[in-house]
């Protein structure tokens, strides 16, 4: 049950292949069944679990279990609104460059492709960090090591991922500059994707605030601005 949750926190699939020892697929495990398992079980071993799940979404499972609809928007659309802020926040910074992206289509061709590397990065960084926040004392010490952890771990996901698109980007449009910024851009924004990820929920617990319940949104929107914020800001000064 453990490793089902993180895996669907973590890389957000909707379902995943069980597999015997030989490594053949006897069977799955998707969203629905794992849901419907989780709210009907009444183990209380299992409780911690269930609880991560729906607080990686934003909010907590005892908020939602047999709640009546007004209850529950009450307690989700707080959260939405941090990503319908943050979306608002990425479409300006599009609207401000946007003689760039007419120069330049590639860069809009890609632009999801960032966005998505992003976010799945944040994400991991954050569950990691969260995950480990249970049992560290925040310090800065303790900061000090995870970060440069999370910075090395960050530069070897960067380089690969930025110099992988940039090939795509080359061998697809023989666009040296477009290749140069698209995959700069995303070694950089990968980068600050994991710094965020490990920086919102530290701050949050060193707040005393639940870093379980707001790291996910607020994680998730910084790390789309910012990824903008190089992307088309490396596109401007280089394409123009």
């Amino acid at each position: 049950m453990l490793e089902a949750c993180e895996f669907f926190v973590l890389y957000k699939f909707l379902a995943f292949p069980v597999v015997d020892e030989e490594r053949r697929i006897i069977g799955i495990v998707d969203t629905d069944v794992f849901m419907e398992s989780v709210l009907e079980s009444d183990e209380p071993e299992r409780g911690g679990v269930r609880d991560d799940f729906f607080e990686a979404l934003g909010f907590h499972l005892a908020q939602v279990r047999d709640a009546s609809p007004w209850r529950v928007f009450r307690y989700r659309f707080p959260w939405l609104l941090v990503t319908v802020t943050g979306g608002t926040v990425c479409a300006l910074l599009a609207g401000l460059f946007e003689a760039t992206l007419a120069h330049s289509l590639v860069i809009a061709f890609f632009l999801i492709m960032v966005l998505g590397l992003n976010e799945s990065v944040s994400a991991q960084s954050m569950s990691v960090t969260t995950h480990a926040l249970r049992s560290a004392r925040v310090s800065w010490q303790w900061f000090k090591a995870a970060f440069q952890r999370e910075i090395t771990t960050a530069l070897l996901l960067g380089l690969a991922c930025g110099m992988l698109v940039a090939a795509i980007v080359w061998i697809w449009r023989a666009d040296g500059r477009g290749a140069f910024v698209i995959g700069g851009s995303i070694a950089l924004s990968l980068i600050s994707a994991c710094s965020i990820g490990l920086g919102v929920p530290s701050l949050l617990h060193r707040l005393k605030l639940d870093p379980k319940i707001a790291a996910g949104p607020v994680t998730l929107a910084l790390a789309d601005i910012v990824a903008l914020v190089i992307y088309f800001t490396s596109a401007w000064v280089v394409l123009r």
